[in-house]
């Protein structure tokens, strides 16, 4: 599994970059500048000149407009302290902001950040910040194009490479894995397009559920912020589900299955029903908690996590107990019912 964590920091310099020339007014005497001036100094300027040959005129245009008067950009460049160059922070920052609008005024809250919206109704204005939530995904995904994709990988990772794979499960917008013909994937939160449009664009980016039993099928009002909801809506496959179906079969009925799928061989060797599942660079939080569960917590499941340092591995620790719960932990780390194991990754070496 992965977990695209490391590029906010970037992704809002991008942004940044770009909502200073929207700002000044600057955009067709800038654009010119950076399209044939090469002393042209600007913050970023080399990224945002270089990334600029990659799209028309119109695609760059399309920037502007997903920036303007955008109320999750505007609050989260002014409350940058709170996001550790980390996804998971942003995640976190909309669900804080979620839960605080349940309680606050919308429109003090609002109007902070943007334009007045005092003649728009309760309901209205969730239509404004899940439509400002579409665009923020939007630019999300020209920034991978423009600034991931055509990056070239220096390094991988031993620990992956020795690995046996059969099936990737990822949470990057990005073919990080490889390309390689017998293994089987699933984008679950979806997959970046620079053709794509708000309505087509299938990436997800969102909250995991924060109401109680009592009330999480009846308060709906924000329910597109929900990542369950996104995965359902957008259709991103959630091909890791018919995975987990395979799993819990029993040993006998595995055997059956593979004895109709390759009926030459017999006689059958005797089938090792344990699974392996592998963790890279997934920091275990909550907000992927409802898919975590459903791959850890079975009893034919043998989980490694891999973590970058022991910093790393206490985060992820604490991040399994809000996912499973600390009997849980308990119970699958040690003695003979340990089904996960912590495991620190190999340094990186060059390709």
């Amino acid at each position: 599994m992965y977990d695209i964590n490391s590029d906010i920091g970037e992704y809002f310099n991008f942004v940044w970059g770009y909502t200073q020339i929207l700002k000044d007014n600057l955009f067709d005497a800038i654009l010119e500048i950076i399209k044939w001036d090469d002393s042209f100094e600007f913050y970023n300027s080399q990224k945002i000149k270089k990334v600029i040959g990659y799209l028309s005129n119109e695609k760059v245009t399309e920037i502007f407009s997903l920036l303007e008067n955008n109320f999750w950009i505007n609050y989260f460049l002014k409350n940058m302290e709170n996001i550790n160059e980390n996804w998971i922070d942003f995640e976190k920052g909309i669900s804080d902001f979620v839960k605080k609008v349940n309680t606050q005024n919308f429109w003090s809250i609002y109007e902070k950040y943007c334009s007045s919206s005092k003649y728009l109704k309760s309901e209205e204005l969730i239509e404004v910040l899940e439509y400002d939530l579409k665009r923020v995904v939007l630019l999300l995904e020209m920034y991978l194009y423009l600034y991931i994709s055509h990056e070239k990988i220096s390094k991988s990772s031993k620990d992956i490479s020795n690995l046996n794979i059969n099936c990737v499960l990822s949470f990057n917008y990005t073919n990080i894995y490889g390309k390689e013909k017998n293994i089987e994937y699933d984008y679950i939160h979806g997959k970046a397009d620079i053709n794509n449009t708000i309505e087509t664009n299938n990436m997800v980016l969102g909250i995991d559920e924060y109401l109680p039993e009592d009330r999480k099928n009846t308060d709906i009002e924000f329910i597109a912020f929900k990542k369950f909801y996104q995965r359902i809506y957008k259709q991103t496959g959630c091909k890791y589900k018919q995975w987990v179906d395979e799993i819990k079969e029993s040993e006998e009925e595995t055997e059956e299955r593979l004895r109709k799928k390759f009926p030459t061989q017999i006689p059958f060797e005797k089938f090792n029903n344990k699974h392996y599942l592998y963790i890279f660079g997934h920091s275990l939080d909550v907000t992927d908690g409802d898919v975590l569960r459903d791959l850890i917590l079975n009893d034919n499941v043998y989980t490694t996590i891999f973590y970058h340092n022991k910093d790393v591995m206490g985060q992820q620790i604490a991040n399994l107990v809000k996912v499973i719960g600390q009997d849980e932990l308990i119970r699958r780390t040690g003695g003979s019912t340990k089904t996960i194991e912590f495991r620190q990754q190999q340094d990186m070496v060059p390709t």
